[in-house]
């Protein structure tokens, strides 16, 4: 078949399935967009299975798109579908937080004497037992106790700190667990 007139014939079932979009939508616009949308999808189609009639193809697509149209505008009736529609990723300004907060606690780790930070990072990040960690640096069970501590009440400081640069409008409730028995 000539380019030229395949194209044509294109055209030509894309005007017929607008029409009938048009006629069942009511709206110019979204059955532009039906058309558009059905001819592509019956020319990939075509590409790869035998179909007798293209008009009968981008009509049954067209349809399917209509439908699926008006199911995407159906009220939830059932509140356990909403789980289904919400994103589950945070929203771009609760990401920027979590990194200053992030970059404020590794500042805070940078700080610590590095004795302190080593004896945090393997007891925390490494999973190493006190014991373990006390044979490796020559230390007994009680100062590695006392530099995890140490390093803890330092990070929350950093974190308190941090809060009350970065949200001075809000009125943040401290937590005072470390303070008052942690770090005794």
């Amino acid at each position: 078949m000539e380019p030229q007139r395949h194209d044509d014939e294109w055209a030509a079932i894309r005007l017929i399935v607008r029409r009938y979009a048009l006629s069942r939508t009511r709206q110019p616009d979204l059955a532009d967009d039906i058309a558009q949308q059905a001819v592509l999808n019956a020319i990939e189609y075509q590409q790869n299975h035998i179909v007798i009639s293209l008009h009968a193809l981008a009509f049954r697509i067209a349809d399917n798109l209509i439908k699926g149209h008006y199911r995407r505008l159906k009220p939830i009736s059932d509140i356990s579908e909403i789980d289904g529609m919400a994103c589950a990723r945070p929203l771009p300004d609760r990401i920027t937080e979590d990194r200053a907060e992030t970059r404020a606690m590794l500042e805070a780790l940078n700080k610590m004497p590095p004795l302190r930070r080593d004896v945090f990072m393997r007891r925390r990040l490494d999973g190493q037992s006190c014991e373990d960690i006390g044979r490796a640096l020559n230390l007994n069970p009680k100062a590695i106790e006392k530099h995890i501590t140490r390093a803890l009440v330092d990070l929350h400081a950093a974190r308190r700190k941090w809060r009350e640069v970065e949200t001075p409008d809000k009125t943040i409730k401290p937590d005072n667990d470390i303070e008052e028995g942690w770090a005794s």
